[in-house]
């Protein structure tokens, strides 16, 4: 009797054991999600505050200091974050992180996707100039190639950077000079040759210094106007002492631009700017951006598959407002890690005398 008793007591507490240590084990498994739900939310709380100091430093300083200059240049990639962290938040009613992550949002849609919306061209009226901008790129191993794609552009007047002395004669022998024989070129080993070529007269071609770099600038004729010309190659702000030549620069470029005045103008080359920069934001003050007027996409224009960085737009052609952008579009830059941008504009009806 008394070992039924006992059996029957043993019996009752195993499941009793068994029972607390399935609690035991839940509490844990319950547990242990929950501090890495809870961790996670603080990382997107991180995440959200460094990408709203950077909106916040864009907004009241822009590239005032280098590292946010970096940061405005990662601008099409580095708010993504915000657009998995805003639904994320919303689901979990974690409304503070949703409402800041959802701004966050918005600046990005409004710095990277609004400018891609498709614009319908305005009415222009004369002839129809086609432009084209292109780094060669110094050390280019294939130029008969990029030499053929530049042909096949047909453009009127091409601006282009790192025109070196072998560059040169190789456009020589393929009969590029002769086909634009209004031009002025640089010819430089350090990857700051340069040259404005044209089928049609171009005069007072000459070539100006902008912190301690050759640039280059003519004017053209089109229909009844003269059309300021200039061909830009900036300094890469990769480290603080480029980044010093980079701003002045700029900021020579800048001041160029606004004492043309009303005269009619199109600055085109390697700006080593993307949209996102100081230095484009006023430039679109006084100017149009013809990938943003006329082109479709992003119109990524480096590294051009030559470097493992995510792909950003450094070369533009601006043109003046009183001219029209038709269509803008990219080449492919064989042999070279800057891809070439080639526009057609023309006057725009409305200025038209």
């Amino acid at each position: 009797m008394t070992g039924r008793v006992r059996s029957a007591k043993l019996a009752s507490a195993a499941p009793a054991r068994c029972g607390f240590g399935s609690v035991q084990s839940n509490r844990v498994r319950r547990a242990l999600p929950a501090s890495i739900r809870r961790s996670s939310w603080w990382l997107a709380w991180a995440i959200t505050v460094v990408l709203a100091t950077v909106v916040v430093m864009r907004l009241v300083w822009h590239d005032g200091l280098w590292l946010f200059l970096l940061c405005n240049i990662a601008t099409p990639y580095l708010y993504l974050p915000a657009w998995l962290i805003a639904p994320c938040a919303a689901f979990a009613r974690r409304w503070r992180l949703f409402a800041v992550a959802s701004a966050l949002a918005v600046f990005h849609f409004n710095w990277v996707l609004l400018p891609l919306l498709p614009r319908t061209p305005p009415a222009t009226t004369g002839r129809t100039l086609r432009v084209a901008s292109a780094n060669l790129l110094v050390v280019n191993e294939t130029p008969e190639a990029l030499a053929d794609e530049l042909a096949r552009f047909d453009a009127d007047i091409y601006f282009l950077q790192e025109l070196s002395g072998d560059w040169d004669e190789q456009l020589e022998r393929l009969g590029f000079w002769r086909r634009y024989p209004f031009n002025r070129r640089i010819n430089g080993e350090d990857a700051f040759g340069a040259a404005i070529a044209s089928r049609i007269p171009v005069r007072d071609l000459e070539v100006f210094w902008s912190a301690e770099l050759p640039q280059l600038r003519g004017v053209l004729r089109l229909d009844d106007r003269d059309v300021e010309l200039v061909c830009i190659h900036l300094l890469p702000p990769r480290t603080l002492d480029y980044t010093a030549y980079y701003h002045k620069g700029a900021e020579a470029l800048l001041d160029i631009v606004r004492r043309f005045g009303a005269r009619s103008f199109i600055v085109a080359g390697d700006f080593n700017s993307t949209p996102d920069s100081d230095f484009a934001a006023r430039m679109r003050d006084m100017s149009d951006d013809a990938w943003e007027a006329g082109g479709h996409g992003f119109g990524f224009t480096w590294p051009n598959g030559m470097f493992q960085f995510p792909p950003i737009r450094l070369d533009h052609v601006f043109v003046s407002h009183d001219l029209g952008v038709l269509g803008a579009r990219v080449g492919d830059g064989a042999g070279s890690d800057h891809r070439p941008v080639i526009a057609d504009v023309a006057r725009r009806a409305a200025f038209a005398r």
